[in-house]
This record gives C-alpha cells, sequence and structure tokens, in this order.
C-alpha cells in the first residue's frame, strides 16, 4: 500500500484508480470554557475546525465522506455544543452525505476547550486536484487571511464550507490551497517546488502574504488569466490578483517570515 503526503493531506492508494484522503486539525483555547483565550461559542469552534479539515479534502478533488471528531471536553454540554456547529458545516454541503463519529473527555473537569477533527474522502487519480499549474497562469486570493476574533467579526470576507464547495465545481479552476496558520505566502512558494515553477508578485498587494488565516478563512486559487473575470463576478468574497506564475529563471519572490 502507498502512502504519501500532499501539501497537508495524506493520499492513500488502494487500488490502480483511487486514493483515500486524510485530513486533520486543532483547536485549542477557543470557546466558552474559563481558561479559553477566544471567547466564542463552542458552536461556532466546531462550525470553523470541521470546515478546516472538509476544504483541505474538497481542495484536492475528493468526495469527503466521514469526519471523526476527538473532544477534550464533556459531552454536557460543551461537547453537544461543538458536535451542534460541526453538523452546521456537514449540512452545508450539497453534494456530500458525510458520516460523523467521535469521542468526549467524560472523566475529567475541563477548563479550556480543546478538539482535533479528522476528515476522510476519497478521490479517484483522475479527478485529483495536484501538480497541475503552468507558467503564466494566475495565483487569486478568495476571501481574508483572519484569525481569532476577526473571523467572527467579517463574515463577508471569510469563506464558508459552502463556499469551498461551488469554487472546487468551477471547471476553469486548477489548484485550490486553503490557507492556515502559514500564510499565503508559504503556500504560494509551495506550489511552486511541486509545480517547478517560481512566481512574480504583484508590486502593491492589499492582502497580508504572511498573516495566518486561521480556520482556512480564505484560499489560493490557480487560473488561466483570461479566466479571472468569470471568477471574480461568481465569487462574492473578497478576490484578488497576487500574481502570475514564471518558469524557474525568472524570480521574484519576496522574503516570506516564517
Amino acid at each position: 500500500m502507498k502512502i504519501q503526503t500532499v501539501r497537508d493531506i495524506t493520499l492513500i492508494l488502494i487500488d490502480e484508480e483511487r486514493y483515500i484522503a486524510v485530513s486533520c486539525d486543532s483547536c485549542g483555547g477557543i470557546g466558552e470554557k474559563e481558561k479559553d483565550v477566544v471567547k466564542v461559542s463552542a458552536q461556532i469552534a466546531g462550525e470553523q475546525t470541521a470546515k478546516t479539515v472538509l476544504s483541505e479534502i474538497i481542495s484536492i478533488g475528493a468526495e469527503p465522506l466521514m469526519l471523526s471528531d476527538g473532544l477534550a471536553v464533556e459531552m454536557e454540554d460543551t461537547g453537544r455544543k461543538i458536535i451542534e456547529g460541526i453538523k452546521n458545516t456537514i449540512n452545508m454541503l450539497s453534494k456530500s452525505s458525510i458520516h460523523l463519529t467521535g469521542s468526549t473527555e467524560d472523566n475529567m473537569k475541563t477548563v479550556q476547550t480543546g478538539m482535533g477533527i479528522t476528515a476522510i474522502g476519497m478521490v479517484e487519480k483522475a479527478n485529483l486536484k495536484y501538480n497541475i499549474t503552468n507558467s503564466s497562469d494566475l495565483a487569486v486570493i478568495i476571501g481574508e487571511p483572519l484569525v481569532g476574533y476577526d473571523v467572527v467579526n467579517n463574515p463577508d470576507k471569510v469563506l464558508d464550507i459552502s463556499d469551498y464547495e461551488k469554487i472546487r465545481g468551477y471547471s476553469y479552476i486548477k489548484e485550490m490551497i486553503p490557507i492556515g496558520s502559514k500564510g499565503i505566502g508559504h503556500e504560494v512558494n509551495e506550489l511552486c517546488k511541486y509545480n517547478n515553477l517560481s512566481f512574480n508578485y504583484k508590486e502593491k498587494l492589499d492582502t497580508n502574504i504572511n498573516k495566518s488565516a486561521g480556520p482556512a478563512c480564505c484560499c489560493v486559487v490557480t487560473i488561466e488569466e483570461k479566466n479571472y473575470n468569470k471568477l471574480k463576478e461568481e465569487v462574492k468574497k473578497p478576490v484578488e490578483i497576487l500574481g502570475s506564475f514564471v518558469n524557474l529563471e525568472i524570480r521574484n519572490l519576496p522574503k516570506i517570515k516564517v
């Protein structure tokens, strides 16, 4: 059995035509408990963490099949609220039927919210959206990099899971990368590495490419330049061209903070 890591996803080859795709994410200190740093409802914490793992599965071209939640909180009432949030995210998908399983911590009293969620999906080799970006393609950011309270205060700038599902369905979208804590610049560099390309950023960007995007609040997509106006018309969240991919001998990459 062949197992490999592609971006933040583990791919398991199960036969000549198909992969199992696995994605995971964690969330800590965000919720309603005494020691939580960001005070939001447990439902929101569940919604956003579920969105993060599902966005990875959908973006690679896979169909999500199952979510498994490991909740480091009691079932009543924090765990129940988180599960409600997870189900809210699942129910936003129109093309997938997802089974949910999981566990809670009912032996110890907890004073801070913590969870880990794993998503499992299936993808045919022919539908795998990886390593298909070419020289002269654009990198476009959809949504904005936000974290903490900014996520709940700016819903018009944050991608939800239905946005990911819709955008992935556009035939002209090549690769689609949800952005997390490492920021946009890191993911653009990764796109360059595995596509054997370089990247020229626009001289002036409105978007901070070094900032954490929290729970996949935005994503980078790669497209042919002729499709940019179509994308901008169809997507209702902020859209900005970051720059274009070029052959390796042409480089103009800014220094990325690590």
